[in-house]
């Protein structure tokens, strides 16, 4: 270093200085002793200190000139404070080197008794981005942190925390050389970064390498929760202290930023490790663990496994499984898979207690029951599939697939089918007790829109069964009060009756092949527009693309002064009805009750309509696999024209397999002549897995489905999540808690997703992360509790101080509950890190 980077460096400390500044100069080695009088100072007094003017130093600047700043320079060593009689003045005064490091510290505000560790390090100093990097990190110095904070910055992080240094050391081993080893190396750290390893993690070797390293993390973390005794190939790398390792993996894991890191090694150490050879049979053992994804595909194996084979309800510990397995790492890549096993079990449970039960002996009793209870067969089959068509691989799953399809088709739908078929031939359809479609229009909308404003949507093909989840989706909105029941639908069940029947009529007739409602055609949205705008003021019927492509000022110009609009959706129809697509139809099922629901907050929100109607024209049966000759039902001698579903004739035929159902409920001199139960009539066209028209449940039983948009927004708040606990005082590094969900979900208390963790009072993160759901709708109290346990890091605690329990809102990513907690443990050998 030169004269004028020292007159540089003193002019500075002096001109920033807010009061008088003395600094003293120890030239140890006397570098600078033949030069000391040409240096330049801006605004101080040079003083030479020499073994014989230590008094009058002393008198001079304390007494004589007590305004002037003074540099100090002294050619020898600094004595010690026992020894010296200027120590006091020292002790107030600024220190000044010359010597490198002692300079970077006295820049850095660095005690010098720490200067011996920054010239371990010297190599560090040398570049002055490094150093910037150094002081950016703000940090108090101690031994660790001054180490720490050297590691960071050849890691290259922002932030001084250790975890994320070993994190960025991982990631950086995917490279064919790890430049950030290579640097600890280079910079003589490496050695006190394993150290620092060992203190935290437990890990320790004679040669330590970062492979071995993310072996012990990962292993350590998965016998965290393991049950049971470990595989024997473990044991090198597991530590009794575990907690650490499991709370560096769970974070790195489940970090956004940097869990397809984690992702990609897990899949390298599965075959290394031989996770592949844990048996799928035994997996009690890691039911809890969620390192490898061999874990989930052994758990839905063996539960697909064991469901084919029992045929029953798996059973109230599987369902705690599925629930459970939501809060692992790798469930988001398998959530397909499980949502395929749940629905199979729902269905079979379900498909059990149908076997065992006897079907009323009336039509409308067989509705009322289907319509409460068995319809749910349908929607367990659907969504069964849903999720089926998502997956890529379903090889394992085609011996489950062959008996939800089976027992479907042969145990529900050729058993409810023509019972109900025949039944509903025994009685005029005008009689039955039950809503019906063709009344809808004048049992409901003039009297709502004198009242409301009034939506109608109609579905093309909006089965029961789907309207039922769309119920149960607007329910959880508190400004909406929706009501279900079931409808008939005119049979035959198809677009054209079905949608003439839903426009106001006072008569129905066919012409040739054409339908008239009150002599005017009603094929088109235009022509129903026509029929609606001669019954009703102020009315519109438009499609649902047309709607949908609105932006919100123009759909608000289009509805404004409507008393009435009929909105017409066409999703599941359009694509079940031909032959390529059929097999999609349950994905537009689900598309449908996504587009309807978004639908109704539009015409509530944007369009003001106070009460909306969803109907359908019709449903339908769909089937996955190809029928076989015996569900056809053959009409070789029958000239009339046919429909895979009906047959419409002026007399009744006798066609075996079907019955022959009177129109006159229409007024007309017809006769539809439909399959019994599920079957078809053999006839030209492609597609026989989409089907509809005839008389099953799934065709004719539409939904009608009300729904009340209130003014304004209801108090809607998330569920509370209670800690239930006797006193807030940990003891061991293990700790479980138990949580109470205080009050049932319902429209107006919204279920609660909630990350629970604890921190110190730095908001240092010092514990695994646990997610709870708290979306229970029980009268049981014992059912809305939750057992956590929680993981603290092994580390020294302070009783004195305060740490908390935080309760944060996933969902709304706030926090919700701060609870004081006081850590008192007997025995500690962590190793404090913060």
């Amino acid at each position: 270093m030169n004269l004028e980077e020292i007159e540089n460096r003193i002019n500075s400390i002096i001109d920033e200085a807010y009061h008088r500044q003395i600094v003293f100069w120890y030239d140890e080695n006397q570098e600078f002793i033949e030069d000391i009088n040409n240096i330049q100072l801006n605004n101080a007094k040079l003083h030479i200190l020499k073994d014989n003017n230590l008094i009058k130093t002393k008198y001079q600047i304390e007494f004589e000139d007590k305004n002037s700043n003074y540099l100090v320079y002294a050619p020898f060593s600094q004595p010690d404070d026992n020894e010296n009689y200027l120590a006091d003045l020292i002790h107030y005064a600024v220190p000044f080197s010359a010597d490198k490091i002692e300079m970077i510290g006295q820049e850095l505000g660095i005690s010098p008794e720490f200067y011996h560790l920054l010239k371990k390090y010297s190599l560090f100093w040398n570049a002055k981005s490094r150093v910037n990097a150094f002081k950016d990190l703000n940090v108090s110095f101690t031994e660790l942190n001054i180490k720490q904070a050297i590691l960071a910055v050849l890691s290259n992080q922002k932030t001084l925390n250790f975890d994320y240094i070993v994190r960025e050391v991982i990631i950086n081993n995917f490279n064919e050389e790890n430049e950030i080893i290579k640097n600890f190396e280079k910079y003589n750290i490496l050695e006190d970064f394993w150290e620092l390893i060992s203190r935290k993690f437990k890990y320790s070797e004679d040669n330590p390498s970062v492979k071995r390293l993310v072996r012990f993390l990962i292993l350590n973390y998965t016998a965290n929760s393991y049950r049971g005794s470990t595989p024997k190939s473990w044991d090198e790398y597991l530590v009794s202290d575990k907690n650490n390792a499991s709370i560096f993996i769970s974070e790195f894991m489940n970090n956004a930023n940097y869990s397809e890191y984690y992702d990609r090694i897990a899949r390298e150490l599965e075959s290394k490790l031989n996770i592949t050879s844990l048996s799928k049979t035994n997996i009690d053992s890691y039911i809890n663990c969620d390192s490898f994804e061999r874990f989930d595909e052994n758990i839905i194996n063996h539960y697909t496994e064991l469901l084919f084979e029992t045929k029953v309800d798996l059973g109230a510990e599987f369902k705690e499984i599925l629930e459970n397995r939501k809060k692992t790492h790798f469930y988001l890549k398998y959530e397909d898979n499980y949502e395929v096993l749940k629905y199979a079990n729902l269905f079979i449970s379900l498909i059990n207690e149908f076997m065992r039960s006897e079907l009323p002996e009336k039509p409308e009793e067989i509705i009322k029951e289907y319509s409460e209870k068995w319809v749910y067969l349908d929607s367990y089959y659907r969504k069964f599939y849903y999720f089926y068509d998502k997956l890529d691989d379903t090889e394992y799953l085609e011996d489950l697939r062959q008996l939800v399809e089976n027992l479907y088709v042969n145990r529900f739908l050729s058993v409810i089918n023509p019972k109900f078929t025949k039944k509903l031939a025994e009685k005029p359809i005008s009689e039955l007790d039950i809503p019906k479609q063709w009344k809808f229009f004048k049992q409901h909308i003039p009297t709502s829109i004198r009242k409301h404003k009034t939506a109608v949507i109609i579905s093309d093909a909006f089965r029961y069964g789907c309207a039922v989840e769309l119920f149960a989706e607007l329910e959880k909105d508190p400004t909406r009060t929706p009501e279900i029941k079931p409808m008939l639908s005119t049979i035959p069940s198809y677009t054209a009756l079905g949608m003439a029947s839903l426009l106001p009529n006072k008569e129905i007739v066919y012409e040739g092949d054409t339908i008239l409602v009150d002599g005017m055609n009603c094929r088109s949205t235009d022509e129903r527009n026509n029929i609606l705008s001669s019954n009703v003021n102020e009315v519109i019927a438009i499609s649902y693309e047309d709607v949908d492509k609105l932006k919100s000022k123009e759909f608000k110009e289009l509805t404004k002064g409507l008393n009435l609009i009929y909105i017409y959706h066409n999703k599941i129809d359009a694509r079940g009805d031909h032959a390529p697509s059929e097999n999609e139809v349950f994905n537009a099922a689900q598309e449908t009750i996504e587009d309807l629901e978004v639908l109704i907050k539009r015409l509530r929100n944007q369009g003001n309509f106070a009460k909306i109607f969803i109907t359908a024209d019709h449903g339908f049966i769909y089937k996955r696999d190809k029928l076989k000759e015996h569900d056809k039902v053959n009409l070789d001698k029958f000239p009339e024209k046919k429909h895979k579903r009906f047959i419409l004739s002026e007399k009744p035929l006798k066609i075996d397999g079907a019955v022959s159902l009177s129109m006159e409920y229409l007024n007309m001199d017809k006769y539809v002549n439909v399959p019994i139960g599920a079957d078809v009539f053999k006839a030209q066209g492609a597609g026989l897995n989409f089907v509809h028209g005839g008389a099953s449940l799934e065709e004719c039983i539409v939904p009608l489905l009300e729904v009340k948009a209130g003014k304004g927004a209801k108090n809607q708040r998330t569920v509370e999540l209670q800690l239930i606990s006797t006193k807030n005082t940990i003891t061991n590094y293990d700790v479980m808690l138990t949580f109470f969900q205080k009050e049932n979900v319902s429209q107006d208390v919204l279920p609660l997703e909630a990350s629970v963790y604890f921190i110190d009072e730095e908001n240092n993160k010092i514990s695994g992360e646990q997610i709870i759901f708290a979306d229970k709708n029980s009268d049981s109290a014992e059912d809305r509790e939750f057992k956590e346990k929680f993981r603290l890091l092994q580390k020294q605690y302070d009783k004195s101080k305060n740490y908390y329990l935080i309760i944060r809102d996933l969902k709304e990513d706030v926090e919700v509950d701060r609870i004081p907690f006081t850590i008192d443990m007997a025995f500690q050998d962590g190793f404090d890190f913060f």
